[in-house]
């Protein structure tokens, strides 16, 4: 699998009110990626120690690395609709990008998860 990693520094604005950033995070994350069958899954973190702290890490997996080309084409081709690309561009408002990775899995299985199923405590 390939994860797109994007770090996330929040502007003054979505500092000043957190509840309107993170509404207008969940109505983007739904409006952005509808459509984009190549995008399995995606992760957002908020750093809490370390450098940048409070920066936001959003990851967006791929089943390998024709699913993130095409996933790079749909964004391209979507981006010449001026209404979707002035929709996208608002996001400055709300963030700064200040890195983006492409990380792969390791060849062999490794790692587990223990988070309980939904509605089940561990």
């Amino acid at each position: 699998m390939l994860h797109l990693v994007y770090l996330i520094q929040p502007t003054p604005a979505a500092e000043a009110d957190p509840h309107a950033f993170w509404d207008w995070v969940r109505a983007r994350e739904s409006w952005y990626y509808d459509g984009l069958d190549t995008v399995l899954r995606t992760r957002w973190a908020v750093r809490t120690v370390g450098t940048h702290v409070h920066t936001i890490e959003h990851t967006v997996g791929f089943a390998d690395e024709a699913g993130w080309g095409r996933y790079r084409r749909q964004v391209a081709e979507r981006g010449r609709d001026p209404a979707w690309e002035r929709r996208r561009t608002e996001q400055t408002r709300w963030w700064t990008l200040l890195d983006a990775t492409l990380l792969s899995d390791p060849p062999v299985p490794l790692g587990f998860d223990r988070t309980p199923a939904p509605g089940r405590t561990p």
